[in-house]
């Protein structure tokens, strides 16, 4: 049974056996790997810290021959920020699903991690559905799906007027003359909201706090990437969901004005 390293981020945290946790991590040099925690959800365990969800820590794993387990680990940063704002928090959620769903086991993306671990720092001060909305963005250029904002994707004119059809199917804004009577899979979208998303992905990350939309942009383009990420992907995005109805009932899920425990509703967003 050999030995290694991973300087990773806990993408996703999961209880497996009596006193266990399953962690999927997501590694500068590896990518994605999957650890068991031992113990971990007792008490009085040493590793308690570095296996919860969002940490970046420093692991030492053993290498087994169907799992492999954590022997240490190590945390960097907890970000504390992210557990005390549902807001925030649901986002870190959405971008470790998305994440997780678009890329596969052990295949390095150092672009992706850099990205990722600046987006948890990042969620401190930047609107949380700002940061979800750009790093979503990115992620699908880094992987090949950028969605095409500007021209038609099917035969490449510029598209002009105030509403414009956005199709998935087709990888990006589709022009009336393409549309045609056709049905085709997508959705109509404010032309300030196409361009605000072409901000989004073309602007510095550490500068989004810059950029201004209002309520109603913000809801169609948020739920249209979602729409584009599911579609891309071929599975639902059950964080990106939860933020949405969380955001629709006043960020309550009994809708009874209680207190939210924000860990708990996080923890259950990432739940096969």
């Amino acid at each position: 049974m050999s030995v290694y390293q991973a300087d990773a981020l806990v993408i996703r945290s999961r209880e497996y056996g009596e006193s266990d946790r399953l962690l999927t991590l997501f590694s500068r040099e590896q990518g994605k790997l999957h650890a068991v925690a031992k113990g971990v959800r007792k008490p009085k365990s040493k590793q308690r810290a570095g296996a919860q969800l969002f940490t970046y820590a420093d692991f030492l794993i053993y290498r087994g021959r169907t799992l492999d387990t954590v022997n240490q680990a190590s945390p960097k940063e907890s970000f504390s920020h992210i557990w005390g704002d549902l807001d925030k928090s649901l986002a870190a959620s959405a971008i470790a699903e998305l994440l997780d769903i678009g890329t596969v086991q052990g295949q390095p993306y150092p672009e992706l991690f850099t990205l990722t671990l600046s987006s948890f720092f990042l969620l401190e001060h930047i609107d949380p559905a700002l940061l979800q909305s750009a790093y979503a963005l990115r992620l699908l250029t880094y992987l090949g799906y950028r969605p095409e904002l500007l021209d038609c994707a099917v035969c490449g004119k510029t598209i002009h007027g105030i509403r414009i059809y956005f199709s998935p199917e087709e990888g990006g804004v589709v022009c009336s003359d393409c549309l045609g009577d056709n049905a085709r899979l997508g959705r109509w979208l404010q032309a300030g909201s196409v361009a605000f998303m072409r901000q989004l992905l073309t602007s510095d990350v550490t500068k989004l706090d810059r950029l201004r939309w209002n309520d109603g942009m913000k809801k169609e383009i948020v739920t249209s990437l979602q729409f584009l990420c599911e579609q891309t992907f071929n599975k639902r995005l059950k964080s990106w969901s939860m933020g949405n109805r969380l955001a629709n009932v006043g960020q309550n899920l009994s809708g009874k004005g209680g207190k939210v425990d924000e860990r708990n509703i996080v923890d259950r967003t990432g739940e096969s």
